[in-house]
């Protein structure tokens, strides 16, 4: 491995009032449905994320976190907390050098403190910086008003105070907005590295600021159309880099859920290393080339397209390519997911692996007691049960999320006892 997390916090994050553990090489969450499991596959992929500029890297592709956040902005924080700001934090260790990585989640602009004041210098620049097309609308509105009034003397003194009273109002707009946005901060080994602002999704234009434009001089529509395209510069969110002295190494880091997968894809040599496992554990399988699975039948070779494959081999495929493809950490929601109980087999067989494990951390959720049992299982016949975790998370009836941590042997001990937490048979 070259990036592991070796220890996660949660405090006010989602549904989760306090979560304190420990990470395994394969640490797999287990629990009822609304227990929190993917959202702490979030977390741990936020946290992840905040290193890289809030990127998700994986081999040739890339994933932006921050807009996969948009939509649930006003839920990050724990509602039941009376609380503005929530923290997920973790110990990162690359070359056996530990670092602690910290994400502050913040409701409202005045939350950044010290930082403020960088984050609006930035937000301020994207107004006074308007779009061409922005600079038309104002062009128009500017002639015309010149027109209606009569306007003599200095043109270019009077459209720069024309275009002063515009971006005015486009600043008291945003700095109201500001005031309910999302911002993540991210901090390593306490010190500042970056600031994001959470995309802001269904941004309403409001009638008073529309009403303000228009006694400037713009109609309703070029009001309208003005705010659409400077407000979007700043609605989309952004990343503002704090730090020039922190040097931390990029993770890479693939959430299933999020990275569509293909085989072409992964490099050349971990395409013949996913061929060869397929070979040996796929019956008919021959070979994969430029997007057709090559079968290899008593009467000879077919070839078939990937995408009319069966979801359980395309499922299959799709673990295994986590397990060879060179990612630090795989994040895998639900990994039973369309595989057959004789590929889940083949899966846990992979992932304990120690050629593979060395290499990649496995960050899991799973509902199936078959898939646990298989892994456990794999674990035990690998002597590789010290190197998983599980995490058993409980909804309480006050709505709080409790958990309990238990070793590899621990689970493995109890894992028939687990049967009330999963979905499995």
């Amino acid at each position: 491995m070259v990036i592991i997390l070796r220890h996660l916090t949660l405090e006010n994050y989602g549904p989760f009032t306090k979560l304190d553990i420990d990470l395994g090489d394969i640490t797999v969450f287990v629990g009822r449905n609304n227990t929190g499991k993917s959202t702490a596959l979030e977390a741990v992929a936020l946290l992840l994320s905040s290193i890289n500029g809030f990127m998700l890297y994986a081999p040739k592709t890339s994933v932006a976190m921050l807009s996969r956040l948009s939509s649930r902005a006003n839920y990050l924080i724990n509602l039941r907390s009376n609380s503005n700001i929530a923290v997920i934090s973790g110990d990162v260790i690359h070359q056996g050098v530990r670092r602690s990585v910290m994400v502050r989640v913040v409701r409202g602009i005045n939350g950044l403190g010290d930082f403020r004041n960088d984050v609006m210098r930035e937000v301020a620049n994207s107004i006074v910086e308007l779009a061409p097309r922005s600079q038309e609308i104002l062009m128009d509105a500017f002639r015309r008003v010149q027109k209606e009034r009569g306007g003599t003397g200095n043109v270019s003194e009077a459209f720069r105070e024309f275009v002063d009273g515009v971006i005015t109002v486009l600043n008291d707009y945003v700095n109201n907005l500001l005031a309910d946005a999302v911002f993540l901060s991210t901090y390593v080994d306490g010190e500042p590295l970056n600031i994001a602002l959470l995309p802001m999704s269904a941004v309403v234009i409001d009638d008073y600021v529309v009403g303000k434009l228009v006694r400037l001089g713009l109609s309703r529509g070029e009001a309208r159309r003005l705010l659409d395209i400077q407000v979007s510069r700043v609605s989309e969110g952004r990343v503002i880099h704090i730090s020039k002295k922190i040097d931390i190494k990029p993770v890479n880091v693939q959430h299933a859920s999020l990275h569509s997968f293909l085989i072409d894809d992964l490099t050349p040599d971990k395409q013949s290393e996913l061929i060869d496992l397929l070979r040996g554990e796929v019956r008919y399988f021959y070979d994969y080339r430029g997007g057709q699975v090559i079968l290899n039948f008593d009467s000879g070779k077919v070839s078939v397209p990937y995408a009319l494959m069966g979801d359980g081999f395309r499922a299959l495929v799709r673990m295994l390519g986590l397990i060879v493809g060179g990612v630090d950490v795989a994040i895998i929601d639900e990994p039973e997911t369309h595989l057959h109980p004789g590929f889940m087999e083949v899966i846990t067989k992979y992932m304990v692996e120690p050629r593979f494990l060395d290499k990649v951390q496995f960050v899991m959720a799973t509902q199936s007691l078959e898939f646990l049992d298989y892994l456990l299982n794999a674990a035990k016949e690998r002597n590789m049960l010290n190197r998983i975790r599980l995490i058993r998370l409980y909804l309480l009836p006050d709505g709080d999320i409790d958990y309990e941590q238990l070793s590899g042997d621990e689970a493995y001990d109890e894992r028939y006892k687990l049967r009330s937490d999963l979905r499995g048979p």
